[in-house]
């Protein structure tokens, strides 16, 4: 699929048309193309269009090449993340002396999702569309990480509880198959905010790699100021990303304990009956021993003292175990 983009008051817009107009074009990209495609645009464009594999690998080879006057970028980028299916995708920026063109493989849309988050985001004169597309990538991972942190924010409430009335956390804790539940609830939410900021940090790095390379190589040039303003900002991501992943490998542990106190309370609680009936299972398998020669057999008040023996032994055990501090 190729879709081609104009500037119109400072906003990206959508153009169809043939391919003999695409040169006018600000911005083309191309996702998942067809062979007739890719061979139309090289034609048209005169550039040579490699359509990337998929992230195999945690880093690119090779982020920048140079030839015949056409560079070609290649960096990682999430997607998907509006529908919670967060995917991370190779992308190559090939600039030559025509419209930058960014090509994908694997997307659902292509790079249509930057095109829609631009309002007034190129500036008047511009006729490099790599900045702009580059800008509008790290506002939408600046976004990313602020919402992110929002529903750590919200998980890191629901989990420890700090904020509850002591009615609420004493409610919750008489309902262990509530608090399983919610637990396991934020178990998942957890493990999707891991993947997301996972995903984006390799998204970063890569970005942060093209940027470094490109800025050394256009080093003096009036784009270098630039690409290291770019640099600042991806790096602050980074940094960001990290905290964010240490936040939520602490809700992880902090979870996994709530979840060892409740087995642990089971297992009290099943060890205390235990004991405690184990008197009482002893006066019965005494009294129920079938000997002929018993003289508990001929007593009128025989049963009424074995069930007042079991609950006295039952009490006492209960007792003991109260002053020692087990319940």
């Amino acid at each position: 699929m190729l879709q081609a983009y104009v500037v119109e008051s400072g906003t990206l817009k959508p153009v169809s048309g043939d391919l003999a107009a695409l040169s006018h074009a600000y911005w083309i990209d191309i996702y998942d193309p067809t062979p007739e495609e890719q061979k139309a645009l090289e034609q048209a464009l005169g550039v040579r269009v490699r359509v990337p594999e998929e992230p195999t690998r945690f880093q690119i080879s090779a982020p920048l090449r140079s030839a015949d006057g056409t560079t070609v970028l290649t960096a990682l980028l999430l997607t998907n993340v509006d529908i919670h299916q967060p995917q991370l995708v190779t992308v190559q920026f090939i600039r030559g002396k025509g419209p930058l063109v960014t090509l994908t493989k694997g997307s659902r849309d292509g790079l249509a999702w930057l095109a829609r988050q631009c309002d007034s985001c190129v500036p008047a004169g511009s006729s490099d569309a790599f900045p702009v597309l580059l800008d509008l990538i790290i506002e939408c991972a600046t976004d990313l990480v602020d919402h992110v942190g929002g529903d750590l924010d919200r998980i890191n409430t629901a989990l420890f509880q700090h904020h509850a009335t002591p009615k609420r956390r004493l409610r919750l804790d008489a309902s262990p198959r509530r608090r399983n539940r919610q637990l396991e609830r934020l178990l998942t939410e957890l493990g999707y905010c891991r993947e997301v900021l996972v995903k984006l940090r390799r998204s970063v790095l890569s970005l942060r790699r093209v940027v470094i390379m490109l800025r050394e190589r256009d080093v003096g040039s009036g784009f270098a100021g630039r690409l290291e303003s770019f640099e600042h900002e991806l790096k602050a991501l980074a940094e960001a990303e990290e905290d964010l992943s240490a936040t939520s490998a602490f809700m992880l542990d902090g979870a996994v304990g709530f979840i060892g106190i409740l087995q642990t309370r089971t297992i009290n609680l099943l060890t205390i009956l235990g004991v405690v009936l184990t008197p009482p299972v002893l006066v019965a398998s005494v009294y129920g021993m079938n000997f002929k020669h018993m003289p508990e057999l001929d007593w009128a008040w025989g049963y009424a003292w074995a069930l007042a023996l079991m609950v006295l032994s039952a009490l006492v055990t209960y007792v003991i175990l109260r002053v020692r501090g087990w319940l």
